[in-house]
């Protein structure tokens, strides 16, 4: 055998998300209401994104989650990136993330209200702002954001 056992990365958990742009290059974020589960994610800015449940795939998961967390109905047009990172508990996650595109029957309002309190565009220059303040919940979004600039000449 060329590579051993030792050299594979088991992933347990993963999770799926998209970025949409509008026009300007503005990316369409939700912001975390936190709760007593999980009170350290309260006001903080993510992707529309979550869990990959079992037997679902990512791209579906992508699909359902940008509209429990965002009210927007979405057609993949492109992945962008997978990035490996882990939860503070040390636990590895396998993070997705396609380019998208609102569809007709978009609400841009959460549907689990218990889960996101706010959905909006935010500028470059405010995302840059709420980055350096520690208000995007994860680096991997900034990664995406990058990744969908880039793919859509937005840079």
């Amino acid at each position: 055998m060329q590579y051993g056992q030792e050299f594979h990365t088991p992933i347990t958990h993963r999770a799926a998300g998209v970025v949409l742009l509008n026009a300007a290059g503005d990316i369409l974020l939700v912001r975390e209401r936190g709760g007593t589960a999980q009170p350290g994610k309260a006001g903080l800015w993510h992707l529309p994104s979550g869990t990959v449940e079992p037997g679902e795939n990512p791209q579906d998961t992508a699909v359902r989650e940008a509209w429990e967390e965002a009210g927007v109905r979405v057609r993949l047009l492109k992945f962008l990136a997978a990035y490996l990172g882990h939860f503070p508990d040390g636990t590895p996650v396998l993070r997705h993330a396609w380019l998208a595109e609102a569809q007709t029957g978009s609400t841009y309002q959460p549907q689990f209200g218990h889960e996101v309190t706010e959905v909006r565009f935010v500028s470059h220059a405010e995302f840059q702002a709420l980055y350096d303040a520690g208000l995007i919940r994860m680096h991997h979004t900034r990664l995406f954001y990058e990744d969908a600039r880039r793919e859509t000449g937005h840079t």
